[in-house]
């Protein structure tokens, strides 16, 4: 057998893979949504499947397509024992909600040793509970407020239904900020480096920088395994519009089967052809002086803001049960209506805290010269007696303020 018809059968071997992976997901995550779909064209009655969701299969789905198309492209070996292979799959740190795991980083580690360290033991306790505050004390204290307000919009003061909007955004980021530093932390006490999934995404000047910033390793996920496949930018600029409108289509979907999903990445994918449009004819054009430090920061300033508030947007049709709702929730932001006016307290204590660990970051950051903004916030010496109190006060009122009612993590459910 020569080299071709070896390269001909890895080749089938990684669509076949591919292929049964996507299927199983369409299967048990869009079977009722087909149907309904397919009804409501054709006027037909169904029945709902009574289909049970297996936990994170979007996530396992995702890594087992990764590894099938890494293995195929000789990025490294396959894999050949059975359990290191399942333990790659299936770490359940990571099952729930991610991060999205590649081969190459995780496969090695298996094989060396991944004892419990006593030094990493107490970094890893650290960025658990910075995870831990981010859900049960910010995100779940922001989630009855905003539930409240979507479930009856029209009864809400404008103000009220901005301040939800807002709560929103912070709900939804530390909420899944939250469980990937609940993840990393628990892998780091296993012995296990994981790399980081936020980088203060609401920092962002603009959707691409956004999607580069929140949820990293579904975005890298997208750009390597099905935007360069079809084409990226290098087969001209209406084709890379059309990638960039499919690639977060395709995105909307894996989030929900839904058609506020579907929209939600089609707005997505529409902004991002706005913006390369801009970035590439019309912003800096004429502008031949230099500006100044004071007047960039101004700029960069308006621009955090103006992306803050495309975000916040398109996070109501996001969170929206249906078009009806998400027009409601737009209607009363910006009709000045009347209604219950609730100043969420929980809301500007959780826009304090994000604004105060901004900074920590970015102070940290430039203190020791990295590029890369750090999410995880400086860790305590928990050798020393000062910083251990802080850290068991700090353990102590999370627990004392946390929210403990049912709910899940919004990511939980993708």
């Amino acid at each position: 057998m020569d080299n071709s018809q070896k390269q001909k059968i890895r080749k089938s071997v990684c669509a076949i893979g591919c292929l049964i992976a996507i299927l199983m997901l369409c299967y048990f995550k869009y079977s009722n949504f087909f149907l309904s779909s397919l009804s409501s064209i054709f006027q037909k009655s169904y029945t709902t499947l009574n289909i049970i969701l297996p936990v994170g299969i979007s996530f396992y789905t995702f890594t087992v397509i990764a590894y099938l198309c890494d293995v195929y492209r000789n990025k490294y070996a396959a894999e050949k024992n059975f359990i290191d292979f399942a333990l790659y799959i299936t770490f359940f740190t990571k099952l729930t909600a991610g991060p999205i795991v590649r081969g190459k980083e995780f496969l090695p580690q298996i094989k060396e040793y991944r004892g419990i360290r006593w030094n990493e033991v107490l970094v890893g306790i650290q960025i658990f509970v910075f995870g831990l505050f981010k859900k049960i004390v910010l995100a779940d204290r922001l989630g009855v407020f905003v539930n409240d307000v979507f479930y009856a919009p029209a009864a809400y003061h404008s103000l009220s239904v901005i301040l939800a909007v807002i709560s929103y955004s912070l709900q939804i980021y530390f909420d899944f900020a939250g469980y990937s530093d609940m993840a990393i932390g628990l892998s780091k006490i296993l012995g296990f480096e994981f790399s980081r999934n936020f980088n203060l995404p609401y920092l962002a000047k603009n959707v691409s920088e956004f999607w580069k910033r929140w949820h990293i390793s579904l975005s890298s996920w997208f750009q390597e395994y099905l935007y360069y496949p079809l084409g990226g930018n290098r087969k001209g600029t209406a084709r890379t519009y059309v990638n960039l409108i499919l690639v977060m289509l395709v995105s909307g979907l894996w989030h929900g089967a839904g058609i506020t999903f579907i929209l939600w990445g089609f707005c997505y994918g529409l902004a991002s052809c706005i913006h390369k449009i801009w970035r590439t004819y019309i912003s800096g054009k004429g502008e031949t002086k230099e500006k100044s430090r004071s007047w960039a920061m101004f700029s960069d300033v308006v621009k955090v803001i103006l992306n803050f508030s495309l975000v916040s947007l398109l996070w109501i049709i996001f969170r929206a049960n249906s078009f009806q709702t998400a027009w409601k929730v737009i209607k009363g932001m910006f009709s000045w209506q009347d209604g219950i006016l609730q100043m969420y307290t929980w809301s500007f204590f959780a826009i304090v805290c994000l604004i105060v660990a901004s900074v920590v970051a970015i102070v940290r950051a430039k203190k020791h010269g990295e590029n890369y903004v750090d999410g995880f916030y400086p860790v305590l010496n928990l050798k020393k007696f000062i910083p251990l109190v802080i850290f068991f006060t700090f353990t102590g009122l999370t627990i004392i303020l946390g929210y403990f009612g049912n709910n899940a993590f919004i990511y939980g459910k993708f």
